[in-house]
């Protein structure tokens, strides 16, 4: 899995990035295809379990996945928790039709209940492969980089009462989904 772009919507640089993307970039293509090497049509399921071993060996223990950020009876996982201080969120979109506004909305949520606890979040998606109708033919990474972070740049830009940025960052990964060659 090879990271392609990587967007800070503050512009900023940190220490953890290098070591997502060095895992993410672990990731053996062949999860992405079928054992007889036909491209999966269905939600690439591996990619969730190599790539906890990965963040594992590269963060430590501490790693947190499928996890319910907010209270239980929400309903709602992030599939991964970084342990930054404060954590990151992250979401990863693996399939062919993604909820992103819905991912966006569940990582900005549970920083805003848990501000303490969660800072930073980030969309891990595809900069090929799907190309969504509602968007204009545009890629998963151009859609929510061009689009959604735009939109809640407001969300985004909320302050804690001491001034300091109540969602430290939020980052958007763009990975080359090999099915799309």
């Amino acid at each position: 899995m090879k990271i392609k772009e990587v967007f800070s919507y503050r512009s900023l640089t940190h220490e953890w990035i290098k070591p997502l993307v060095d895992s993410l970039e672990g990731i053996p293509d062949d999860v992405f295809f079928e054992k007889d090497g036909s491209p999966l049509k269905r939600e690439v399921t591996q990619l969730d379990a190599k790539l906890f071993k990965l963040l594992i060996a590269n963060f430590g223990e501490n790693v947190e996945k499928d996890f319910p950020p907010m209270a239980p009876e929400n309903q709602f996982t992030v599939d991964f928790i970084l342990p930054t201080k404060p954590a990151t969120l992250i979401e990863i979109e693996k399939g062919k039709l993604p909820r992103l506004e819905l991912d966006l909305m569940k990582i900005i949520s549970s920083i805003y209940r848990y501000p303490l606890v969660y800072g930073f979040g980030c969309l891990i998606v595809p900069i090929n492969y799907i190309r969504l109708n509602l968007a204009g033919k545009r890629s998963p990474y151009q859609y929510v980089k061009n689009n959604l972070i735009p939109l809640n740049s407001s969300i985004l830009d909320w302050k804690n009462k001491d001034g300091s940025f109540l969602i430290k960052d939020f980052l958007v990964l763009g990975y080359f989904d090999p099915r799309g060659k």
